[in-house]
């Protein structure tokens, strides 16, 4: 299966992703609510060059695994761990199958980043479902999505998107929509066959799957209703907070 966003985040989102430090204040927030217990272990999926993991190392963690499954960022996020003198386990491993890590293995997920609306979308479902495998009985996992309802132009350019599908004979994807930035950038190449996409999350619709592969769901707010619309530049961002 031919995956775009490895590409792209191989490729021109690369320097980006790499080098980014600090959290922002919702994964500051979420972070410090529900990881209280600095004996557990850890894992974050789609770390990038790590800067969640290391934080998390700063709070006082010890048993911190993460992954990725572009292999470029791993060796990146490596050779800072080897100046930092980090015990964090880096490892390349894709989040729909991920036969590396033994069941109910980890106490505490962290699926932030957004990192599964990458995925592509006859992998969604299973990434979910290994998260839940992966996780201890009464673990917390920690995702973010975007979300659908965040962006009023969403529908309006899901007709547009899948008109051309359409056309083209491809597959129509309603809540997969092509990148509108690239680095900052307006993507001119939005509509060009063979485009990454990002999947659109409705609240609704992943609280029923999580619960339906047996999460109990703790927490489910957007950015803007954890702060009260203090931070609008971030209010594309759904957390969800399950236990297993």
């Amino acid at each position: 299966m031919h995956n775009f966003s490895k590409e792209r985040y191989s490729g021109e989102l690369f320097e980006d992703w790499a080098v980014r430090k600090g959290i922002i204040p919702a994964e500051e927030y979420l972070l410090k609510k529900y990881l209280t217990d600095f004996s557990k272990s850890v894992i974050e999926a789609g770390t990038g060059g790590g800067r969640i993991s290391f934080y998390i190392e700063n709070m006082g963690f010890q048993n911190i695994t993460a992954f990725d499954y572009v292999p470029k960022m791993i060796e990146h996020a490596r050779s800072v761990a080897k100046e930092k003198k980090s015990l964090i386990k880096f490892q390349v491993a894709d989040a729909s199958d991920l036969p590396e890590y033994e069941n109910s293995a980890f106490d505490y997920l962290i699926y932030l980043q957004q990192v599964l609306c990458f995925v592509p979308k006859e992998l969604f479902f299973n990434s979910c479902a290994e998260a839940y495998r992966i996780a201890k009985k009464g673990g917390i996992v920690i995702f973010s999505f975007l979300d659908w309802n965040s962006r009023i132009y969403n529908p309006t350019l899901s007709w547009v998107t899948n008109t051309i599908r359409k056309i083209r004979r491809e597959e129509v994807l309603k809540q997969h929509l092509p990148w509108l930035k690239l680095n900052g950038k307006f993507n001119w190449k939005l509509f060009n066959k063979n485009q990454p996409t990002v999947f659109w999350i409705k609240k609704n619709e992943i609280i029923s799957d999580l619960k339906n592969i047996g999460f109990s769901i703790l927490e489910a707010k957007n950015n803007n209703q954890l702060f009260n619309d203090s931070d609008k530049t971030r209010k594309e961002m759904l957390y969800i907070v399950c236990r297993k």
